[in-house]
């Protein structure tokens, strides 16, 4: 049995191997099994009637019970061998009589007179053949579908998990990385454990016990001889395994070797200026030519080795079958009434049944390779659940009030997880009822500044104020539900446009959802969407471009009326209609609450009162857009990096050089 991961028995305990669908699955692999069995010793009776023909030699004392068995009229007198044809199934019956499975099969040639004639003998068992044999494909079918089913329930669990968990960690990530981890986990790495745990079902629900059923029937059929073919094969085969990894590693690494030659290469491709420019053509051709007998011998190595190590597995696979047949035939050249005699179809069913054993001891043998994905991908997704959130709510929270007088930063520190200080005991005060805009040359430095007033992330120092309430002894359901945040690359969901404004709250009805709509002109271009409010947006339906995407999330948020709202301006470039679209539904949404801008436009900029420049985690500068000009060269250069037309046009001219 594989030694499994840690990680992938969290993910499926050995337990859930006999429980539910997995176990349904086993049962239907030892069904299939069963039936394989079955199939195995009917094929071994036609294979003794092709080659006894129905015909059987007794002794004369014994003419009697043998004719009271075949149904036939025994010789008076009798001689000293009788001979009968055309007796169907009698060899091999008198032949089982000092076997396990002699009583069953005597009573049913007894019973089933159509197994005394060849012909008729012939027809039966080439049907129960194939019904076996179709019997046995449907069960394989419906237990792998099984085991797909437990596997894809397992993934479903994961996916549960991974969605709870990433609405428990809270959106506290400025670059979204968590998010990029979070859709990789829930796609690639779930499906990962999915196929995984469809292996380790398959492979534990059938394998171990087909192997205990064939050894039984050889062992049953002749343990000596079994015994002695037996040893051989499993020496081979753990050879041949052993062998077989040894030449994997091996050429794996002479791979690693032919791809770094094979690169060294490829460098000198991108050298032509160097190489031309100081004469060099005669030493870069000496290089190459030196590299590329490097990658021909490298490449030449491991089809060697892979050349060498078939040839070696296939002589010695020769060599045991041909000691395992030199056995058997020494067994079948026995008479067949003296002792450790093998009859032909015996010996043809030890042969089919220690080669079926090859297919489960290598399903096996691979069960570790084969999970070993699934365990490493199980073992990030475990990780990510086992993550403490940053953000709590505190025992006793308060309900919060809407923001009224002011909003205050008071010393507060924020690092990132490699200790990079975004915030560094950061002060600021903001009256309520007023515009702002905060930037900084690095943009992550204003967006986690925003980031704590909705509590998306924590301080790891100092405190947020809202009306001298600090923000950490608040619910957060009250406190995001007046603070809003619309970020400018916010995605729509999968759903109708009424339901991505509303957010699927029953409590707006589509009167309120239309008037958010109008304040923030998104409904001219819902109303011309193909179902209106009802048209579905998504991967399934009708995509929005960055504009329409922003001007949704701005209705999302004004139909919250929150008291404080926060807009991150979009990066993308949207055309001069939407710009002045936009600045109308400002002037309609500012009146009346706190607004904090994150601009990304000049015209955004100068409509707030009061602009914070965040430089190094503190602020370096605070006022009119007009009085930041005039004093603070660092606002100046802030200016000149994001709005200047002409050193843009510098830039797009060199990329398109």
């Amino acid at each position: 049995m594989a030694v499994v991961h840690p990680a992938f028995q969290r993910a499926f305990p050995r337990r859930e191997l006999f429980r539910g669908r997995a176990l349904r699955a086993v049962l239907l692999f030892g069904l299939a099994t069963l039936l394989a069995i079955a199939l195995l010793l009917d094929l071994h009776l036609l294979v003794d009637l092709a080659v006894t023909r129905g015909a059987v030699e007794v002794a004369g004392s014994e003419a009697a019970d043998v004719a009271a068995l075949a149904g036939r009229t025994p010789p008076d007198p009798a001689p000293a061998v009788v001979r009968w044809g055309n007796a169907g199934l009698l060899p091999a019956v008198l032949r089982a009589r000092g076997f396990v499975w002699g009583p069953p099969l005597e009573a049913l040639y007894r019973g089933v007179p159509g197994l005394q004639r060849n012909r008729s003998t012939l027809a039966l068992l080439t049907a129960v053949a194939l019904v076996l044999g179709m019997g046995h494909l449907f069960l394989l079918a419906a237990a792998r579908r099984k085991s797909g089913q437990a596997a894809a329930h397992v993934a479903k669990w994961l996916r549960k998990s991974l969605h709870r968990q990433t609405l428990r960690l809270g959106p506290g990530d400025l670059s979204d990385t968590r998010g990029r981890e979070a859709f990789a986990l829930f796609t690639d790495d779930a499906d990962r454990v999915r196929d995984g745990v469809q292996a380790y079902v398959t492979r534990m629900g059938s394998h171990p016990f087909a192997l205990s059923m064939l050894l039984l029937l050889v062992l049953a059929i002749d343990w000596l001889l079994a015994l002695q073919c037996l040893i051989p094969l499993l020496i081979c085969w753990v050879l041949i395994e052993r062998q077989q990894r040894h030449t994997r590693a091996l050429q794996a690494l002479d791979q690693t070797r032919a791809e770094a030659e094979l690169r060294l290469l490829a460098e000198s491709l991108a050298k032509t200026r160097l190489v031309r420019g100081y004469g060099m053509e005669a030493w870069e051709h000496e290089q190459f030519e030196r590299h590329l007998d490097r990658f021909g011998q490298s490449v030449a190595s491991a089809r060697r080795r892979e050349r060498l190590s078939a040839w070696g597995t296939r002589s010695l696979a020769f060599v045991v079958a041909a000691v395992v047949l030199f056995l058997m035939g020494a067994k079948l050249l026995v008479p067949p009434n003296e002792t450790g005699a093998v009859a032909p179809a015996s010996a043809f069913l030890m042969l089919v049944a220690l080669a079926s054993m090859y297919l489960p001891l290598s399903g096996l043998a691979r069960l570790q390779g084969e999970i070993e994905p699934a365990a490493l991908a199980a073992d990030r997704i475990h990780r990510y659940l086992d993550r403490i959130p940053e953000v709590g709510q505190a025992v006793g929270a308060k309900f919060l009030q809407p923001l009224a007088r002011s909003l205050r930063f008071e010393s507060v520190t924020w690092r990132t997880k490699n200790g990079r200080a975004l915030l560094d005991g950061f002060d600021l005060t903001l009256e309520a009822g007023k515009t702002y805009a905060l930037i900084s040359l690095d943009p992550l430095e204003a967006r986690a500044a925003c980031y704590l007033l909705p509590r998306f992330i924590e301080p790891h120092a100092g405190r947020v104020l809202f009306d001298s309430e600090d923000t950490a002894w608040v619910t957060l359901e009250s406190l995001r539900a007046e603070t809003i945040y619309v970020g400018g690359a916010d995605p729509f969901f999968t759903g109708t446009v009424r339901e991505n404004i509303s957010g699927g709250h029953d409590g707006y009805s589509l009167q309120d959802v239309t008037e958010a709509a109008k304040q923030t002109h998104a409904n001219k271009f819902i109303l011309s969407l193909p179902s209106g409010y009802e048209t579905m947006l998504g991967e399934h339906g009708e995509q929005l471009d960055a504009g329409q995407a922003f001007r949704l999330g701005l209705a999302r948020a004004a139909l919250r009326n929150p008291a404080l709202l926060i807009i991150e301006e979009p990066t993308e470039p949207i055309d001069d209609d939407t710009k002045a679209l936009l600045d109308d539904a400002y002037s309609r949404l500012v009146p009346g609450r706190t607004v904090i801008f994150l601009p990304a436009r000049m015209a955004t900029l100068r409509r707030a009162g009061r602009i914070a420049l965040i430089h190094r985690g503190k602020v370096e500068a605070f006022g009119p857009h007009a009085e930041l000009v005039r004093k603070s060269p660092l606002y100046r250069h802030w200016e000149y990096v994001r709005f200047n037309v002409f050193r843009h046009e510098a830039e797009s001219a060199g990329v398109e050089a």
